[in-house]
């Protein structure tokens, strides 16, 4: 669903008019969640402001642009820093995921797809600064909101609600954790993972894993999203080979139940439809990828985007690499996937 906003209060253009409407507590409780749907989305748990937001209460100067958390940051700062500027490697893992989150410019304005940073410290090349955008400045309008001197109006909270809109586009960095082999001269023995092999007779095929959400209730990262065609698999081998690239559909045990040629769960005797876990219902086919030695290939399309707006919407996180030419060698594979996406509307 394309992404639209949607305002209880404001004119047509989702905005508060100034001068003739006061802020009122849906205004913020309204910011407060679409903020918390942001920070899930960058991997953080989401701000409980019940302490400031409940009936009845007026909206103070702190929520919008300085409390600090505990028990929660201001609206400002989760926007322009918590969300702006995540923090990386909250999932941990080697490397740790995500390792990078950007958020880009979702206007056709000839700045699109640019990543968008504050700008307070200056706008490089394939940047665009949110502040200039918004007011033409590098902050806020009244940067500073003191209590009990400094009105909250229309004008902050329509800032808020444009940078909350703006904020809807994101390029993420997952590293590919390729953590089990499986082995047609062994079929029922886990293998050691991030290696492929194809003589002609006998397989070593990969198995890896990505953290694009978590199991957290709500979870945390790509939920009510949608993936896009830009979105890229990059894969890395130690020699030249060609391999096939497999959205793997199975629940896979990493861990404690590795999977085995002949059983994606050897713990309950759970087996492929097909041995080796190429079977209707063990995965389904992305493309293909011609690598040379130490030379990082990506793989993008529709197959790729309609394999990773599955798993965001529910399904496995796994993929099956498998080499599809043949060769004497073993050779290591190493992996990394950029999701592009746009969220879901609504809500904000």
């Amino acid at each position: 669903m394309t992404y639209s906003a949607t305002w209880t209060n404001g004119n047509a253009q989702g905005r508060l008019d100034a001068g003739s409407y006061w802020v009122e507590l849906d205004d913020a409780d309204e910011l407060a969640a679409a903020i918390n749907r942001r920070r899930s989305v960058t991997y953080q748990g989401q701000q409980d402001f019940s302490s400031d937001l409940f009936s009845g209460a007026y909206v103070r100067e702190a929520t919008v642009g300085s409390a600090v958390s505990p028990p929660f940051d201001s609206l400002r700062t989760n926007l322009s820093t918590d969300i702006l500027a995540a923090p990386l490697g909250g999932q941990g893992g080697i490397p740790p995921t995500p390792t990078a989150m950007d958020w880009l410019w979702p206007v056709d304005d000839g700045d699109q797809d640019k990543v968008i940073v504050s700008g307070a410290a200056g706008v490089g090349e394939g940047q665009v600064g949110l502040f200039q955008k918004l007011n033409g400045t590098a902050g806020w309008t009244d940067p500073t909101l003191s209590a009990g001197s400094t009105a909250i109006r229309a004008v902050h909270f329509n800032e808020l609600r444009q940078a909350v809109e703006w904020l809807r586009r994101g390029r993420w960095e997952l590293p590919v954790y390729f953590s089990a082999s499986i082995f047609s001269p062994l079929p029922d023995t886990p293998w050691i993972g991030g290696a492929v092999a194809n003589n002609g007779q006998d397989e070593l095929r990969a198995l890896g894993f990505v953290v694009a959400r978590t199991n957290d209730t709500p979870p945390l990262g790509l939920v009510e999203a949608q993936a896009l065609a830009s979105s890229a698999i990059e894969l890395t081998a130690d020699a030249n080979c060609t391999v096939d690239v497999y959205h793997c559909l199975r629940p896979l045990d990493f861990v404690s139940d590795p999977p085995t040629w002949n059983h994606y769960d050897p713990s309950t005797s759970a087996s492929w439809a097909s041995a080796g876990g190429l079977g209707q219902g063990d995965s389904a086919f992305i493309g293909q990828l011609s690598l040379t030695a130490d030379t990082p290939a990506q793989l993008s399309g529709a197959s790729l985007a309609s394999a990773l707006q599955s798993l965001m919407d529910g399904a496995e996180q796994n993929f099956l690499v498998r080499r599809s030419d043949t060769g004497v060698q073993t050779v290591a594979i190493t992996g990394r996937l950029l999701v592009e996406f746009d969220l879901d509307s609504p809500p904000n």
